[in-house]
């Protein structure tokens, strides 16, 4: 039974992993607004089909939340807001599509877009009324592929779950779901260890419970936590016996 439960789950990764490379956005599109309404710039990433998801959808004249870096220079207002589709924009669309982990397709470049007969029709009469260095085509698009970063995180997020490394004396780990694993030491004090594929690097969380909801620490890889557990065993029963008045 478990080898064929084990069976399914690796069927159904694998057939998620599919999916995912056939939905892989093959086309970058900067599309201006049209001042009057607000102006801006928006970068989509869709697939050859047209398709595109929200986190494919970035506001390239926003600063985003507070605190969050997301211009490549330091200066991404000043730099591209004043004109339409300017080498700020397409240099501040390359930051974003790096960091989604995707790369321009060999020989690509940016080309001006048609749109549907009636969108270029209403932008025809805007044209005359808009400021000069906003004349500039409304939509450009180039063709893009994922990068080799992005490939691998697929693998990892729809493949097998990670070997966990020599564990150290009197710890065990036993599998308690598709990333984690549930952690004890001396069998007496049990923590969940979880593992999360992301772009970027992964994540390695250690939990003080089950239901994971008390996170301890976070790492890159497990050894580091997995070294703590003695550490955190022996602080355990010091506030045991602390409460016990020992």
């Amino acid at each position: 039974m478990r080898s064929q439960v084990s069976a399914t789950l690796t069927e159904r990764l694998e057939r998620m992993r599919a999916g995912q490379l056939v939905a892989l956005p093959a086309v970058a599109e900067i599309r201006m607004a049209y001042l009057l309404a607000g102006g801006g710039a928006t970068l989509r990433l869709m697939t050859s089909e047209g398709s595109t998801t929200e986190r494919h959808t970035v506001p390239l004249m926003d600063r985003g939340a507070a605190g969050r870096e997301n211009d490549p220079a330091g200066i991404y207002l000043d730099a591209i807001i004043d004109g339409a589709n300017t080498e700020g924009l397409k240099t501040a669309a390359g930051w974003h599509l790096m960091r989604l982990g995707f790369n321009y397709a060999p020989g690509a470049a940016w080309v001006p877009y048609t749109g549907s007969a009636s969108s270029e029709a209403q932008w025809e009469e805007w044209v005359p009324m808009l400021p000069e260095g906003h004349r500039w085509p409304h939509t450009v698009r180039v063709a893009i592929t994922a990068t080799a970063e992005h490939l691998a995180y697929i693998d990892r997020a729809y493949g097998p779950a990670p070997e966990l490394p020599d564990l150290p004396t009197g710890v065990s780990a036993h599998p308690s779901g598709p990333r984690s694993w549930r952690i004890c030491y001396a069998n007496r004090r049990f923590w969940q260890l979880s593992y999360r594929p992301r772009m970027g690097g992964d994540v390695w969380t250690l939990y003080a419970d089950p239901a994971r909801t008390k996170s301890l620490a976070r790492a890159a890889s497990p050894g580091e936590l997995l070294a703590t557990i003695p550490d955190r065993d022996s602080e355990g029963l010091a506030r045991a016996a602390a409460r016990k008045g020992y």
